[in-house]
């Protein structure tokens, strides 16, 4: 634990910091949600929305963490970059989005290991869980013999998992004994 919270302090990455990214995450949300889903009754799924929320915290995480630590953070210009780079030090993060409470879903054949932010999104785009860990291929779970493109990686196994930080909201056990992600409203 205590390498992983070194290692946001790095990044830039703290609760307040964390909280700034994703409140201005959820206010571009609710504004294309207002200018572009609702008065034209346009309907994204879900992983479409997921899809969106991604492009912009990427975005919005490179602005903020620039001005914070004084140095450039880039966002992906393309699938094949990581979604933040730092340019003192060459780190990278890669942003996961989940609209669901139990699950990440990732890519069948990226073999890099990063440090993840892990982004849970639900409500009127303002409510979010966000965790930040180290994941290697092996953490993921695939799920190609079940004809299903992408691997995931659980609630469950990051409850598991104690080298984490959560930012935002928390995991807790149902009654059945599952893991839930329970996200936190932010504004």
């Amino acid at each position: 634990m205590e390498i992983r919270l070194n290692l946001a302090k790095k990044f830039g990455l703290d609760e307040k910091t964390v909280l700034e990214i994703v409140k201005e995450v959820s206010e571009k949300m609710q504004k294309v949600d207002e200018i572009l889903i609702k008065p034209y009754d346009i309907h994204f799924s879900n992983k479409n929305l997921s899809e969106i929320i991604g492009k912009i915290m990427e975005k919005t995480a490179a602005d903020i963490l620039t001005k914070k630590l004084g140095s450039e953070v880039k966002n992906a210009k393309s699938d094949s970059d990581a979604d933040l780079t730092f340019f003192d030090g060459g780190w990278k993060i890669e942003i996961k989005i989940t609209s669901t409470d139990n699950a990440w879903t990732g890519g069948e054949f990226s073999k890099r290991p990063f440090e993840y932010l892990l982004v849970s999104w639900g409500g009127e785009f303002d409510e979010f869980f966000v965790a930040f860990t180290h994941l290697k291929k092996k953490d993921w779970h695939s799920n190609m013999s079940s004809n299903y493109y992408g691997p995931s990686y659980s609630a469950k196994d990051l409850l598991k998992k104690k080298d984490k930080i959560i930012f935002i909201g928390k995991l807790e056990t149902t009654e059945r004994g599952g893991i839930k992600i329970k996200r936190e409203k932010i504004n």
